[in-house]
């Protein structure tokens, strides 16, 4: 049986569901975390990919034509960094994984989660908050990063 972590919030935001949501919570994780945190890098990219997805795949507007909200929470327990991401959802669309693809230089997108299982080493999700159609999509990643996971992720392949 796992033991119930408990984790300590870094910082909750609500973000308007808009090209710009992507950059507004990178903000946020950088005030949140620094620069200087060793998992900024990870974390920054991890959140982009994932507000970037809650913007393409959601129902954008409510009932009364006003845009959506989305929600970007970080907390952290004594090993790992938790990001999560919910939004209103899609009649449309399940976050699933996806096998890593081949590079592709004709390919714009597609990559987003295959990004992030890698980042956080496969554990990540996504549920539907049951009796509404909200959408949270969550992803653990290492809170202290070795120098050597770093340039792992970070390579540029050959």
């Amino acid at each position: 049986m796992t033991p119930i972590t408990h984790f300590e919030e870094l910082g909750a935001t609500q973000l308007t569901c808009s090209d710009q949501a992507p950059y507004l919570a990178r903000q946020a994780v950088r005030t949140w975390l620094g620069t200087g945190h060793a998992a900024y890098e990870i974390v920054t990219l991890a959140t982009s990919e994932l507000v970037t997805n809650a913007v393409k795949y959601t129902d954008a507007t409510t009932a009364d034509g006003s845009p959506c909200q989305i929600t970007l929470k970080l907390s952290q327990d004594e090993t790992v960094l938790r990001l999560v991401v919910t939004d209103p959802g899609s009649r449309c669309s399940t976050p699933a994984h996806i096998p890593m693809q081949g590079a592709n230089l004709h390919s714009e997108h597609g990559r987003g989660l295959a990004i992030v299982d890698n980042l956080s080493r496969s554990r990540w999700g996504s549920y539907r908050t049951p009796g509404s159609e909200t959408r949270c999509v969550w992803c653990h990643l290492d809170r202290k990063p070795t120098p050597a996971q770093l340039e792992e992720l970070f390579q540029t392949p050959i």
